[in-house]
């Protein structure tokens, strides 16, 4: 039965990670797996995510507004992804291995995983008729991947901008009392000078 997956790819070597999205195209045309879409993606010092290379069939060429992966990438890399732990990359170089990767984790943060501080991964949103495909492709441009289900991911990605559109509803709140017992304190004090000068006067 066909399966609907996210896949992250990481690679050491940055040039495999475009060849790789080469390969995926290639095994699509070949109807062996069907790419939604699919970006290359690093990830800066700084942590900061781009997208050198990709392929949305859903629309033009480079258009990711309407994919689930250029929604996703927005995600991870964005204020949502800050605000979770997620722009670090958690983990950094090329000093990790993913498949020590604790299964356990969010999907989120699993996606996350494969793009750390100055590395390249393959995104892509593909139905699957057999995982063997994408795994074989992969594995001889030495790239780890990364599966969970579309859905989850999905799941996952409203469960994080509730979550943030909260944090931004209790950031507000805060900022509002902030502001008040400020405004407060600043009228005592004018109060306070005021009582003073008139009392010396």
């Amino acid at each position: 039965m066909p399966e609907s997956n996210i896949i992250a790819v990481t690679f050491d070597d940055r040039s495999n990670a475009f060849q790789a999205l080469s390969e995926l195209k290639g095994a699509g045309m070949e109807g062996r797996v069907d790419v939604a879409a699919a970006a290359v993606v690093t990830r800066d010092a700084d942590g900061r995510i781009s997208m050198p290379d990709g392929v949305d069939n859903n629309g033009a060429m480079g258009t990711w507004g309407g994919s689930l992966v250029g929604l996703l990438i927005g995600v991870i890399g964005g204020p949502i992804g800050m605000l979770l732990g997620w722009t670090g990359g958690l983990l950094v170089g090329g000093a990790f291995d993913l498949r020590r990767v604790d299964r356990s984790a969010g999907a989120l943060e699993q996606i996350s995983s494969a793009i750390p501080i100055g590395g390249t991964a393959l995104i892509a949103e593909v139905t699957e008729y057999a995982r063997e495909v994408v795994d074989g492709e992969m594995a001889k441009l030495d790239g780890v991947v990364i599966r969970r289900p579309r859905e989850e991911v999905l799941d996952e990605m409203e469960a994080a901008e509730e979550a943030y559109r909260e944090a931004e509803k209790e950031a507000r709140r805060h900022a509002r009392e902030q502001r008040k017992a400020e405004r407060k304190t600043d009228a005592a004090e004018r109060t306070a000078a005021l009582k003073e000068k008139l009392g010396a006067s």
